[in-house]
Protein backbone atom coordinates (compact mmCIF):
# COMPACT_ATOMS: atom_id res chain seq x y z
CA UNK A 1 0.00 0.00 0.00
CA UNK A 2 3.13 2.58 0.48
CA UNK A 3 4.17 2.35 -3.14
CA UNK A 4 7.68 2.07 -4.40
CA UNK A 5 10.55 4.13 -3.28
CA UNK A 6 14.42 4.94 -3.44
CA UNK A 7 15.80 3.98 -0.16
CA UNK A 8 14.69 2.11 2.92
CA UNK A 9 17.48 3.00 4.60
CA UNK A 10 16.73 0.64 8.38
CA UNK A 11 15.58 -2.14 5.77
CA UNK A 12 16.04 -6.39 7.08
CA UNK A 13 15.72 -9.41 5.68
CA UNK A 14 12.30 -9.39 6.51
CA UNK A 15 11.08 -5.96 4.77
CA UNK A 16 8.52 -6.06 2.40
CA UNK A 17 9.22 -2.54 1.87
CA UNK A 18 9.41 -1.74 -2.51
CA UNK A 19 12.97 0.10 -2.68
CA UNK A 20 15.67 -0.06 -4.90
CA UNK A 21 18.22 0.34 -2.29
CA UNK A 22 17.57 -1.94 0.87
CA UNK A 23 20.16 -0.73 3.37
CA UNK A 24 20.55 -2.95 6.36
CA UNK A 25 23.06 -3.56 9.58
CA UNK A 26 23.04 -7.34 8.55
CA UNK A 27 24.68 -6.56 5.23
CA UNK A 28 26.70 -3.96 7.11
CA UNK A 29 25.49 -0.73 5.99
CA UNK A 30 25.07 2.60 8.29
CA UNK A 31 21.83 3.75 6.85
CA UNK A 32 22.01 6.67 8.53
CA UNK A 33 25.28 7.89 6.86
CA UNK A 34 24.88 6.03 3.54
CA UNK A 35 23.91 8.19 0.81
CA UNK A 36 19.91 7.81 -0.06
CA UNK A 37 18.11 7.91 -3.18
CA UNK A 38 15.50 10.73 -4.35
CA UNK A 39 12.20 8.66 -2.17
CA UNK A 40 13.01 7.38 1.17
CA UNK A 41 10.68 4.89 3.44
CA UNK A 42 11.49 4.69 6.92
CA UNK A 43 10.99 2.89 9.87
CA UNK A 44 13.90 3.06 11.88
CA UNK A 45 15.46 2.00 15.39
CA UNK A 46 12.88 3.26 18.03
CA UNK A 47 16.35 3.14 20.61
CA UNK A 48 17.56 6.55 19.18
CA UNK A 49 15.30 7.89 16.40
CA UNK A 50 16.01 11.73 16.96
CA UNK A 51 19.32 11.59 14.58
CA UNK A 52 17.48 9.71 11.90
CA UNK A 53 14.39 12.19 12.16
CA UNK A 54 17.18 14.83 11.96
CA UNK A 55 18.06 13.39 8.40
CA UNK A 56 14.99 13.01 7.19
CA UNK A 57 14.01 16.65 7.93
CA UNK A 58 16.68 17.36 5.86
CA UNK A 59 16.20 15.38 2.90
CA UNK A 60 15.38 17.10 -0.21
CA UNK A 61 12.97 14.16 -1.60
CA UNK A 62 9.76 12.48 -0.90
CA UNK A 63 9.85 10.69 2.13
CA UNK A 64 7.51 8.72 4.36
CA UNK A 65 8.10 7.65 8.04
CA UNK A 66 6.23 4.76 10.26
CA UNK A 67 7.11 5.47 14.00
CA UNK A 68 5.55 4.62 17.43
CA UNK A 69 3.12 7.21 18.10
CA UNK A 70 4.63 9.38 20.66
CA UNK A 71 4.10 12.97 20.73
CA UNK A 72 5.74 14.02 24.15
CA UNK A 73 9.27 13.34 22.04
CA UNK A 74 11.57 15.89 20.27
CA UNK A 75 11.87 13.34 17.55
CA UNK A 76 8.31 13.38 17.12
CA UNK A 77 7.83 17.12 17.43
CA UNK A 78 11.00 17.27 14.67
CA UNK A 79 9.04 14.96 12.13
CA UNK A 80 6.14 16.74 12.53
CA UNK A 81 7.47 20.19 11.83
CA UNK A 82 9.39 19.05 8.63
CA UNK A 83 6.44 16.77 7.59
CA UNK A 84 3.66 17.69 4.58
CA UNK A 85 1.26 16.07 6.52
CA UNK A 86 0.94 12.95 8.98
CA UNK A 87 -1.35 10.89 10.66
CA UNK A 88 -1.66 8.36 13.25
CA UNK A 89 -3.50 4.52 12.15
CA UNK A 90 -7.04 3.75 13.50
CA UNK A 91 -5.88 0.43 14.63
CA UNK A 92 -2.58 -1.13 16.12
CA UNK A 93 -0.10 -2.51 13.13
CA UNK A 94 0.24 -6.46 13.18
CA UNK A 95 3.58 -7.72 11.82
CA UNK A 96 4.20 -10.53 10.45
CA UNK A 97 7.71 -12.45 11.33
CA UNK A 98 8.77 -16.25 11.14
CA UNK A 99 8.58 -16.80 14.69
CA UNK A 100 5.81 -14.99 16.00
CA UNK A 101 2.99 -14.63 12.91
CA UNK A 102 0.76 -11.84 13.75
CA UNK A 103 2.75 -9.68 16.09
CA UNK A 104 0.56 -7.01 16.93
CA UNK A 105 2.17 -3.89 17.50
CA UNK A 106 1.82 -3.07 21.59
CA UNK A 107 2.36 0.82 20.54
CA UNK A 108 -0.41 3.26 18.60
CA UNK A 109 1.64 4.10 15.25
CA UNK A 110 2.34 7.22 13.00
CA UNK A 111 3.13 7.91 9.65
CA UNK A 112 4.70 11.08 8.65
CA UNK A 113 4.81 12.30 5.19
CA UNK A 114 6.90 14.90 3.08
CA UNK A 115 5.87 15.63 -0.77
CA UNK A 116 4.05 12.04 -0.71
CA UNK A 117 0.43 10.89 -0.75
CA UNK A 118 -0.99 7.79 0.83
CA UNK A 119 -2.95 5.69 -1.46
CA UNK A 120 -6.57 5.47 -1.25
CA UNK A 121 -6.06 1.94 0.45
CA UNK A 122 -4.17 2.94 2.87
CA UNK A 123 -5.59 6.11 3.74
CA UNK A 124 -8.58 3.97 5.10
CA UNK A 125 -6.54 2.68 7.72
CA UNK A 126 -5.51 6.46 9.07
CA UNK A 127 -7.51 8.61 10.99
CA UNK A 128 -7.27 11.69 8.23
CA UNK A 129 -9.89 14.41 8.66
CA UNK A 130 -10.63 14.67 4.69
CA UNK A 131 -9.24 12.29 2.35
CA UNK A 132 -9.38 13.51 -1.56
CA UNK A 133 -8.45 10.67 -4.24
CA UNK A 134 -6.40 12.34 -7.51
CA UNK A 135 -7.85 11.66 -10.26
Amino acid sequence: MLGHFSTDPCSNPRSNIRADQHLSLEAGHDGLTAAWGWSVFWNGPYSDPFPWCERLARHQGPWVALVKCDPTTKWFATLKQACTNDAPFNHRLKFERPDRPSLTANFPSHLFWHWWQPSAELATHLWLPTYAVRP
